[in-house]
Formats: C-alpha cells, sequence, structure tokens
C-alpha cells in the first residue's frame, strides 16, 4: 500500500555521522546529497518527503509516471559506491485524513456534481479497466463504454490529468446530449452522480482536489470577467514651444481574472469547497468555447461565506481568480 505524501517519511542511513544518499525513480537520479547526523549518536535518518513531493509537483509528464510513484532510496559512504536502503512508493495524496486510501476509497469528490452540457466531465482512478458511464434521459439509461486516456501533451489540464492516478476517462456532454429524442439529466461514473443543471452558467472551474484527483464545479452564481493595468513609466526632456510627449509608457503589465460566485450550497457542499480553494492546480473553463482551458490562480486569500437563511442552511462563495500567466506590452 503506498504512502500519503503529506505522512512523513524517514529513512534511515546507519549508526554513522554523515553519508551521501540519492533517490532515484526507475533507475533515474531525482536527488543526490550529503546528510549529517545531528546529535553525537543514534542512527541518521533523513526525511524525503519533501524531497520526493517536489520531484511529483513539477509533473515531468509521460504515462510511465502515473501515480502512484515508487521511489529508490540509496546511500554511500564515498559516493562511488552504493547501496539499496529501501523503496517508498507515495500517493499525491494531500487530504491529511488518516487511513484514507484514494486506491480503494476513490479520488472523485465534486462539490455539488453538477454539469452544463457543453462542459466535458473527466474522472481520474488508480483502477482504469472496464468504466462504464451511466447516462440518464429522464427514466431512460443508457450505458457508455469510456475509454482511458494518458495522452499528457495538448495542454497543461490533459497533462495533468494524464499524471492523476492511472490515467483518466472523458465524457463529453455534447456528445451525448439526447438520445431517442430526450435530454440528457445526469450521468454516473463509479458511483459518483453528476446532475445536469437547468441554469446557464459561464463559467466552470476544473482543480485537483487533496486526494490527487480532478473534480469541477460550475460557477453557477455571477461571474465578472476584470481587466487591469500597471504601467511602468519614464518622463523625458521635451522641448515646451511645440506639444509632445513628456511621459512615456515603458512597459504594460496586464492582468486578467475573473470575480465569480458559486451557487447556493448545502453545508455538506460547503465543507467540500477548500478542495477548490485550496488547491494548486485549477484550469477556468469559459462555457461559451469549452475547449479552452485557462491556468488561474485563486487570488483571494480569505473567504466570505454569506448565509441567507438559518435554517435553510444555504450558503454562497465569492472568490477571485487571476490568469497564473502574465501578460506584457511593451
Amino acid at each position: 500500500m503506498a504512502d500519503p505524501i503529506w505522512k512523513d517519511h524517514y529513512s534511515n542511513l546507519g549508526a554513522v555521522a554523515s553519508q551521501y544518499f540519492r533517490i532515484e525513480v526507475g533507475g533515474n537520479i531525482i536527488y543526490q546529497g550529503r546528510a549529517f547526523r545531528a546529535a553525537s549518536s543514534g542512527n541518521l535518518e533523513i526525511k524525503i518527503n519533501d524531497i520526493c513531493a517536489d520531484y511529483m509537483a513539477k509533473k515531468p509528464g509521460g504515462p510511465s509516471l502515473n501515480f502512484p510513484i515508487t521511489f529508490q532510496v540509496k546511500k554511500s559512504a564515498n559516493g562511488s559506491t552504493w547501496s539499496s536502503v529501501e523503496t517508498v512508493t507515495f500517493n499525491d495524496d494531500w487530504s491529511y485524513v488518516s487511513g484514507f486510501n484514494p486506491q480503494t476509497d476513490g479520488m472523485a469528490f465534486p462539490i455539488t456534481g453538477n454539469i452544463d452540457l457543453r462542459q466535458k466531465l473527466y474522472q481520474t482512478r488508480y483502477s482504469m479497466s472496464g468504466i462504464t458511464a451511466t447516462a440518464y434521459y429522464g427514466a431512460t439509461t443508457r450505458s457508455i463504454s469510456l475509454t482511458v486516456l494518458n495522452t499528457p501533451y495538448s495542454t497543461d489540464m490533459i497533462r495533468s490529468l494524464a499524471r492523476a492516478g492511472s490515467g483518466y476517462v472523458e465524457f463529453d456532454c455534447a456528445t451525448y446530449a439526447t438520445y431517442s429524442g430526450k435530454k440528457l439529466t445526469a450521468v454516473k461514473i463509479g458511483g459518483v452522480t453528476y446532475n445536469v443543471t437547468k441554469k446557464c452558467p459561464m463559467y466552470c472551474l476544473y482543480y485537483k482536489n487533496p486526494f490527487g484527483g480532478y473534480d469541477h464545479l460550475l460557477c453557477e452564481g455571477k461571474g465578472r470577467r476584470n481587466h487591469s493595468n500597471q504601467r511602468d513609466n519614464f518622463v523625458t526632456v521635451y522641448n515646451n514651444g511645440y506639444f509632445q510627449r513628456e511621459e512615456w509608457t515603458f512597459q504594460t503589465e496586464v492582468t486578467e481574472g475573473w470575480s465569480l460566485t458559486t451557487g447556493f450550497l448545502t453545508n455538506e457542499q460547503s465543507s467540500r469547497m477548500p478542495y477548490l480553494l485550496d488547491s494548486p492546480d485549477v484550469y477556468l473553463v469559459e462555457l461559451s468555447s469549452p475547449i479552452n482551458f485557462i491556468p488561474v490562480t485563486i487570488a483571494t486569500d480569505s473567504f466570505q461565506v454569506k448565509r441567507y437563511s438559518a435554517s435553510e442552511g444555504m450558503a454562497t462563495y465569492s472568490f477571485e481568480v487571476t490568469k497564473s500567466q502574465k501578460e506584457y506590452r511593451r
């Protein structure tokens, strides 16, 4: 069973004052250094989580690096002759939930589970054999076999999906929008049900959840696109006898972002909002052009929950996201 990456793991290098050590993945060295014992006696132990987590976060790409990832720890007294210490397998699990195993307990935990007919539905797993979607058209159902995908190079979003678990499946809602003259009303994949919303939202966020999987959230409240400029100007010598520029713009930093609001969420749905708000890997899709995944960063550091009725227990979240890459005009 793989360890969650959040759980500290110490490798024992023996009762020595110092030791060279390295960490390999598939025979390739990802880190090499020398450790020194702090105390005067006892074993020399190194915590390898940060090293392994840094490697896992860089998304080097390629289906062979799907999770879980096995790391080989080796040691050497002289830096030339190496012997094996141990192998450690890590899941990309940052949930901090003791005893949770995403390989058996699942990787899909959507906040609301609502989908729009214009979007693509993705689900990531560790066990990728024989995955079938059940599409609901009112009382009529249709069983659809899903192809396991792991091609990582088209966009940042697809690259991330290919690295999550052992691959991903895609359900294109537009392709299966109608059947026998009826409209798609819900989709069920692996015990998770996604309901087609009757609203017409503008934006959808895809995000990496703390269990290493990818979910989405339709922003069914208000959405607003923002555009701001920060200019670097300089002043030149000018002739006061005729009108000309004194101040010139050397460079303009363009920042694009969005102000988003969720729909009304129950207490249970609200409990899953940190899965998105704390995520390090978020993508925005404008549903008018649903194939364009825009890497974004959650720009709001604190979040306000507005409850309109204590008896209903419903809440909304408002927050800002910005493009994760700035643009400059010179």
